[in-house]
């Protein structure tokens, strides 16, 4: 799982749902393998425009913010290979 993520972000940054979509897993799943490879340095997750605080309170029903109206942080959200994430999946950063 973790060789087929590398993969596919070696080559586009996508958001969790996109990535999931990709590779045929569920979220649910994806989760504990970015987060692993988030904490080795493989990966890293950008916000990208104008996303919620968690402090502004999701309403579980519409998983909009009561709070700014914002759709969920992973609205925005993208996962994109590190340089050393690269450097492991054959990537060049060229830098």
């Amino acid at each position: 799982m973790l060789t087929s993520i590398m993969e596919v972000l070696s080559c586009k940054s996508l958001s969790m749902a996109q990535l999931a979509e990709e590779l045929g897993y569920s979220v649910r799943e994806l989760e504990s393998a970015l987060e692993q490879m988030e904490h080795m340095g493989y990966v890293r997750r950008e916000v990208l425009g104008q996303a919620c605080s968690p402090s502004c309170g999701k309403d579980p029903s519409s998983g909009e913010c009561e709070g700014c109206s914002f759709l969920s942080p992973e609205g925005f959200a993208f996962w994109v290979l590190t340089e050393r994430g690269q450097i492991l999946s054959g990537q060049s950063s060229g830098k």
